[in-house]
């Protein structure tokens, strides 16, 4: 079994709940079995330089986020692995979407742009839905004026084909 996979069980148990999170799925299990509060667990082996790891897509957040009543939640796991055995260093706890500041997320180029996290984690508890919705605006133009730049250096680029 994957060591993600192993983690995010562990961490599900912790919280009274089962993880049989697909890739299909927004989260990796459920807060007392509500759809509507989902949990993505996110691991970290300290032993390995992870740049920028993928958070989510932005376009699949927006769409979970405009449906009424859902929200999203968080974990952040740090493990080390001996050998065959992962031992758990450190988690956040729950950690609401909106709390996660845009100080610490970019959205980067894989299909409509993936949430990734820049820098170390920054969690601001008083940090509202509408304005984490404000840093995602702001996230995904600055991606967008990205995209905008790569598209006219490939047509230039193959202008003479």
């Amino acid at each position: 079994m994957d060591d993600y996979r192993v983690i995010e069980i562990e961490i599900a148990k912790k919280h009274g709940a089962y993880a049989k999170g697909t890739k299909k799925a927004i989260g990796d299990f459920l807060l007392n079995d509500d759809i509507q509060k989902p949990v993505n667990v996110k691991s970290n082996n300290l032993a390995k330089n992870n740049y920028s790891p993928n958070i989510i897509s932005a376009k699949r957040l927006i769409k979970w986020l405009e449906q009424g009543g859902n929200e999203l939640y968080f974990i952040f796991v740090d493990y080390n692995k001996t050998g065959k055995e992962i031992e758990i260093v450190s988690d956040t706890g729950l950690v609401p979407v909106h709390q996660i500041s845009w100080d610490c997320l970019t959205i980067e180029a894989q299909g409509w742009g993936v949430i990734q996290m820049s820098k170390d984690l920054i969690v601001d508890k008083n940090q509202d839905i509408e304005t984490f919705y404000k840093g995602l605006k702001s996230a995904y133009e600055i991606f967008m004026r990205k995209e905008a730049r790569k598209m006219d250096a490939i047509r230039d680029m193959i202008q003479n084909f």
